[in-house]
């Protein structure tokens, strides 16, 4: 990301649908075609967004920037394609029936391109989300298509579209989410409940000096990242454990503390001159951290993005395919948003 925007001229920030297309551009291999450093981003440790409304990125980002290691967002082919770059050749060659040796011309145009709502709204929030792009908190996934159009002696075969990376790889490898679609998960044997908090975010400030503030400002941002990787392989162990439901009840109360500290860490900081200037408060949001059976999960990758009806996605699975709960098996943890911001008033 630092190389992105250390290339993005002036005048490219003055276009908000040119700052996009620049984006697109950069994360794009021309030499194969798709995504680039595609094995380095696959390991990456992301959180996935799922059921995010068009425009509502900057609220996202600013509402789970505490509990998330790196907030991965897409359109998931939602919207308008825009073609970003494009290419044409022509080949000369023997015609398939060369009986007279009948020359053939085929002229091929493609072109790659993503898929997004608002081009324009979609390049204001990579300018305004610049801080935190650059520190690896936040990135967005574009939602890469390619179209090859063929003539072949002036007969066109129809255009094919092929999509490229689908950020359900990312929830895949990763295993963890955040919903926005304010849907309470229900609890069952495949849904469990690990706890319910109001998570503090600051509010009362741009996106851009949101990210100033937390790459700056807050330590008890990185901290409790770095406690929260720890207590996911806590997790991953207490599913499978005898003593699960009080294993989880432990955990819960662990990553609750945590919270409470870092909200009391962010109060303090608010008071900081250099904080207060800009007019931040801090706000809270409403969440619940479940973790979600895989093979329950599976059936609603295929919509994520899309619908935002995941809760009733895997309810409907879990009542026609899965059976039984199997030892080893992966679970998913999500970070439900519940209630709006503001529930409680900010602070």
């Amino acid at each position: 990301m630092r190389a992105f925007f250390a290339q993005l001229g002036r005048h490219d920030r003055a276009v908000p649908e040119q700052v996009a297309k620049r984006y697109a551009s950069h994360f794009w291999d021309r030499a194969h075609g798709t995504l680039r450093d595609q094995d380095q981003i696959a390991s990456s440790p992301f959180h996935v967004g799922l059921g995010v409304r068009d425009g509502d990125f900057h609220t996202l980002t600013k509402r789970v920037a505490l509990v998330t290691d790196s907030l991965v967002l897409s359109n998931h082919w939602r919207g308008t394609y825009h073609e970003v770059g494009a290419y044409r050749s022509d080949h000369y060659g023997l015609a398939p029936e060369a009986v007279m040796r009948m020359v053939s011309r085929e002229h091929t145009e493609g072109s790659y391109g993503i898929t997004t709502p608002d081009l324009g709204e979609l390049g204001r929030w990579i300018t305004a989300a610049e801080p935190l792009l650059r520190a690896g908190l936040v990135w967005y996934l574009p939602s890469y298509s390619t179209v090859r159009r063929t003539e072949v002696d002036g007969r066109r075969w129809p255009p094919v579209s092929v999509r490229q990376k689908d950020i359900v790889d990312l929830f895949v490898t990763g295993r963890r989410a955040v919903d926005a679609s304010g849907v309470n998960p229900f609890t069952s044997r495949f849904v469990r409940a690990i706890l319910e908090i109001d998570l503090p975010f600051v509010d009362g400030v741009g996106l851009r000096d949101f990210g100033r503030i937390t790459v700056d400002e807050f330590d008890s941002y990185r901290a409790f990242r770095d406690f929260a990787r720890l207590k996911f392989l806590d997790l991953d162990q207490a599913m499978d454990s005898v003593q699960s439901q009080r294993e989880l009840l432990r955990i819960g109360l662990e990553i609750r503390d945590q919270v409470r500290a870092s909200h009391a860490e962010m109060a303090r900081v608010r008071t900081t001159r250099a904080v207060a200037a800009g007019g931040a408060v801090i706000g809270t949001v409403g969440a619940a951290l479940v973790a979600v059976y895989g093979p329950a999960i599976q059936p609603a990758l295929a919509t994520l993005g899309a619908t935002g009806g995941l809760w009733g996605i895997v309810h409907a699975a879990t009542g026609n395919s899965v059976r039984s709960l199997r030892e080893g098996t992966p679970w998913y943890y999500v970070w439900a948003l519940t209630r709006a911001a503001g529930r409680n008033g900010l602070r």
